[in-house]
């Protein structure tokens, strides 16, 4: 089970039809975020585990449907029943595509991450591609939901699923 929490400026942008041509301002284009998560469970080895994240965003609207970003990614992940942690540090580049409500992800991320006993660290790569939806709320806010597939995913590597869900605000 996990969660994640992301904020970050709304993608979908309300503009009359007479206004789709317009260019947007700078500040239409910048978007700030900052995201975290919480979660647990047990891996594929019957351990239980338990992680936070912190996730800070920064990107570049192109255009009213395209955005480009970079993210800074931290995970710390313990598992009580070997009294064993690590931590995750890396960044990722995404680029999201929005049609109306409905959006396209293409996400590359390069992990770093400590084994176990802290002994190593190895990078690992991960190619993220999904679908998600936003449901505006108010002028500039929306609920976001996103299922992303990770297409570099390795059985024994330190991810527990291809498979990545992400819930967040934006406003």
């Amino acid at each position: 089970m996990s969660s994640i929490s992301l904020a970050q400026f709304n993608t979908v942008l309300k503009r009359s039809s007479n206004q789709n041509s317009s260019p947007l301002s700078g500040r239409d284009r910048l978007y700030f975020s900052m995201g975290g998560g919480l979660g647990g469970g047990t891996n594929v080895q019957g351990f239980r585990y338990n992680y936070y994240a912190l996730l800070p965003t920064i990107g570049y609207r192109v255009s009213p449907e395209v955005l480009l970003g970079v993210n800074l990614q931290y995970s710390k992940y313990s598992f009580p029943d070997l009294g064993a942690s690590y931590d995750q540090l890396g960044g990722a580049l995404f680029a999201r595509y929005y049609l109306q409500q409905l959006f396209f992800q293409l996400e590359y991320d390069k992990i770093s991450s400590t084994t176990f006993d802290n002994a190593s660290r190895r990078y690992f790569d991960r190619l993220l591609v999904g679908v998600g939806y936003v449901v505006p709320l108010g002028k500039r806010g929306g609920i976001n939901a996103m299922v992303l597939y990770d297409l570099l995913y390795q059985q024994n590597g330190v991810f527990q699923s291809p498979i990545v869900y992400r819930a967040f605000f934006s406003f």
